[in-house]
């Protein structure tokens, strides 16, 4: 179903963008193929961007349950939480529409001199070749897109996938110094080349952070890139933003859509994640009342049917602690107070069947989704569409606050120069902001609103304990994966990179099997290419920047 939603949200934000049905009929022989002798490449250029953040949005949608930013709710073991089959949606989103059409983008623009176009590409095109290696390990790449003259091209080895996108970054960067056209409607950064270029350079940071385990000695590019430019603003921020359109297009954010028209939401929560926000630390999370909407203030008077897991026992395996059942846990010993109830999601790995609680979990809030501010005034969300932001929300793909966050651990670990206390504080600073901002598009109670006070008093928390921590990569990337909401890939890859943050909610079972190295490769890609072969397990094949062992302890 949310593959179907999906589809009529791409084609409703391409009407949007100013390219109806009929005209792309008109455009395009094909309207799912088209040619390099019939498209015009702001057309196609329209149609990539728009594929792009739906791949994004679906990367994001798989990995989130695995580093708990939503709960893991498909199975209660690591391997069963997803199926080759899974992924095909993924892998035909990446080889079957957005890479031919990039590449389509890139001949036409280089055969017609457009340099912005052709350098946003092939931006847009390394991103996705990260992300297939970051996800899969080898992939095809130099035998694909050639049709029926290579009807099973081999995998690449995913280090040299990872070279040619970085490769293509540099081609980029040199296309857009010398700037010549301008895109139609821009939807990432409305034809502003520096902020494109800086894009380009945090993409090359963020290899390198990634492949700091294999690539010893590369601290000096960090400084060389933060020198050249990199996102350090929310003005260069890489997101896509939604509409509030409900119909005819539904231009809107998908989790708003699914969750505030009728029936409520279909997602749960992760209880831990939303445990870190409201009990934690002693200073309430300043971003908590932005993440998340509850719709039910008080989980103590449910009956066993509604909410199962309230008899407990809690889980012999797990330490002290830690939230289970519900994130506010008031049944089971908490010190939380009354206004902390109600924070409804479930634990890592619960897979049990599914009762009428829809009006009652939490929500997505305003940000990133474009709900609804929790001003404890806890309704059902369910109202056609009419509350919040109205789902005017983004999808982040690399945030500044993110590359603040990169930054400190390549000061920690990669020697780059950089003091890893000040790029901590900015991340967690930008973090906070980037929620907040989101007041722009819909009202914030002021009597729940943060001041600077209580930010500061936060931040202050934070940096004492980073202080006082002999281990302060932790501290950092446990404040990296809070920036994290709604972008699961970065929090999946941080978490193979550094084994951090540790002290997580395990599973339910005792015995979940190890954290993913890589995911199963696509039944659709197995079945259909006679060179590819399935994974043994989640754990046989580590994408080739993780040299870190089996069996970290998330």
């Amino acid at each position: 179903m949310k593959y179907i939603i999906k589809l009529f949200l791409v084609l409703g934000l391409i009407y949007a963008s100013g390219c109806s049905l009929l005209e792309l009929e008109e455009k395009l022989d094909n309207p799912n193929a088209p040619t390099a002798a019939s498209a015009e490449l702001d057309l196609v250029m329209n149609n990539v961007m728009l594929e792009f953040v739906q791949f994004v949005d679906e990367v994001s949608d798989e990995t989130m349950p695995y580093v708990r930013l939503v709960a893991m709710t498909g199975g209660a073991t690591y391997e069963n939480q997803d199926s080759p089959s899974s992924f095909d949606f993924m892998w035909s989103q990446a080889y079957s529409e957005l890479m031919p059409d990039i590449n389509l983008v890139i001949s036409l623009a280089e055969e017609g001199g457009f340099t912005v176009h052709a350098g946003a590409a092939k931006i847009l095109k390394a991103y996705i070749m990260f992300t297939l290696v970051d996800l899969f390990g080898d992939v095809p790449y130099s035998e694909a897109f050639q049709g029926v003259e290579v009807p099973s091209p081999k995998a690449d080895p995913g280090q040299q996938v990872y070279d040619a996108a970085f490769a293509l970054l540099d081609e980029a960067i040199n296309d857009l110094k010398n700037p010549v056209g301008e895109i139609g409607n821009d939807l990432y950064y409305n034809n502003n080349v520096d902020s494109w270029i800086k894009l380009a350079n945090t993409m090359k940071l963020r290899y390198y952070v990634n492949t700091r385990l294999v690539n010893t000695g590369t601290g000096g590019n960090i400084a060389s890139l933060v020198s050249a430019g990199v996102i350090e603003d929310a003005a260069d921020d890489f997101q896509f933003q939604y509409g509030s359109n409900r119909e005819n297009p539904d231009a809107r954010h998908p989790y708003y859509a699914d969750g505030y028209e009728t029936g409520g939401p279909s997602w749960y929560l992760s209880n831990y994640y939303m445990f870190l926000f409201i009990g934690e630390t002693q200073t309430e999370d300043p971003r908590t009342r932005y993440y998340f909407y509850r719709q039910d203030c008080d989980e103590t008077d449910e009956d066993f049917f509604t909410l199962d897991c309230q008899d407990g026992p809690y889980p012999f395996h797990w330490p002290d602690g830690l939230p289970y059942c519900t994130a506010s846990s008031p049944l089971f010993g908490s010190d939380l107070s009354k206004m902390h109830s109600g924070y409804w999601g479930r634990d890592h790995g619960n897979d049990d069947g599914i009762p009428p609680d829809d009006l009652k979990r939490t929500a997505w809030g305003l940000y990133p989704a474009g709900g609804k501010f929790d001003a404890d005034d806890c309704t059902d969300v369910e109202n056609q569409g009419t509350d919040g932001g109205l789902g005017a929300g983004i999808q982040p793909i690399i945030l500044s606050s993110y590359v603040y966050f990169m930054r400190a651990e390549a000061a920690l670990e990669m020697n780059s120069g950089e003091d890893a206390r000040e790029m901590l504080e900015k991340g967690i600073r930008a973090s906070i902001a980037k929620a907040m901002s989101f007041e722009s598009i819909a009202p914030v109670d002021p009597a729940y609103k943060p001041d600077q006070a209580q930010i500061d008093a936060y931040v202050a928390e934070i940096l004492d304990t980073y202080d006082n921590s002999s281990d302060k990569l932790q501290v950092v990337m446990k404040e990296y994966w809070k920036a994290l909401q709604g972008m699961g890939l970065e929090a999946f890859n941080a978490f193979r990179r550094t084994c951090r943050p540790t002290g997580m909610q395990p599973t339910r079972e005792a015995n979940p099997g190890d954290f993913p190295k890589t995911f199963w490769y696509p039944a659709s890609y197995v079945n259909r290419n006679q060179n590819a072969q399935q994974k043994a397990s989640l754990t046989a094949v580590s994408v080739f920047w993780d040299t870190n062992p089996v069996g970290c302890t998330y």
